[in-house]
């Protein structure tokens, strides 16, 4: 379990020193070895299983039946892999920079027969494919980072406010900016304790990558004409969820499927998803 109240005294210690951004070595991940890592670590029961589940949760309240949803910056696509077989009628598109990433989330679909998942191998910052007000809902998680800058993030928001239908969704997760090199150090060593050492040096890249998050709540609030719920975590600026307001009572088939992965899941992960709650505050 993760040393929150080290990583709290650290953060504090550090919270007037003015560290500056470190941006990704490429925004888009395109060797091998890398994108094999990463499958790993969405694999069921990894180090990130926990927030999958959140994420699975949140959204059985924000996606229609016949939704057209968007994933941006998707990658290999763990998250769809999970969505679309509760959603066999919604279309769902996952879009990224990197041709590789998009073939392993294509193969992973041949292989457990989902066919409601289409790939797009574009820039997020433009998608000419698809046509303004196509979308119901935009995802993007654990992804913004990888922009090399603030202006490339509002190019983002700007892009997915146009894209999306009057009373479309949005629902944003990403890490936060961490003043204390301490702090940084405390999470990549959790990392590395359960993944390959490439997972966990990018990792510490995507930690150095990270904006702050007054920086993109206000990119947001400004861009995305639509009402937004923004939650932070609490004590030190470690994660952030933005996302429009519900638009769905969950069906009872996907309430059943969640709560079966819940009680399927190990206690390790069931800890995770609370403290993930516990930690988290309004703003």
């Amino acid at each position: 379990m993760l040393p929150i109240h080290k990583i709290i005294w650290h953060e504090w210690r550090a919270r007037h020193e003015t560290p500056v951004r470190v941006p990704e070595p490429s925004e888009a991940m395109e060797d091998p070895e890398q994108i094999r890592a990463y499958v790993k670590a969405y694999e069921w029961g990894g180090p990130t299983s926990a927030l999958q589940l959140y994420h699975l949760t949140q959204l059985s309240s924000m996606i229609r039946p016949g939704d057209t949803v968007v994933d941006l910056a998707c990658g290999p696509g763990p998250l769809l892999l999970e969505l679309a077989p509760l959603y066999p009628d919604c279309h769902f598109i996952g879009a990224d920079l990197s041709r590789p990433m998009l073939d392993v989330l294509a193969e992973s679909c041949t292989v457990r027969g989902i066919a409601n998942v289409d790939t797009l191998c574009e820039d997020i910052r433009e998608l000419p494919s698809l046509a303004p007000g196509s979308v119901d809902v935009i995802i993007t998680t654990s992804a913004l980072h990888h922009l090399p800058d603030l202006d490339c993030l509002a190019d983002v928001f700007v892009r997915m406010e146009r894209l999306l239908k009057p009373d479309g969704g949005v629902y944003i997760f990403d890490f936060g900016f961490l003043k204390s090199s301490r702090v940084q150090e405390i999470l990549v060593a959790d990392v590395a304790s359960r993944a390959p050492a490439v997972t966990a040096e990018d990792y510490a890249n995507s930690l150095k990558a990270a904006f702050p998050i007054d920086a993109v709540v206000n990119l947001a609030c400004r861009h995305l004409q639509r009402q937004l719920v923004v939650s932070t975590s609490a004590f030190v600026d470690f994660f952030y969820f933005i996302r429009s307001t519900y638009r769905v009572r969950p069906g009872k088939d996907v309430k059943a499927r969640l709560v079966s992965l819940h009680r399927r899941s190990p206690p390790s992960i069931r800890l995770e998803g609370l403290m993930l709650r516990w930690l988290q505050v309004a703003r």
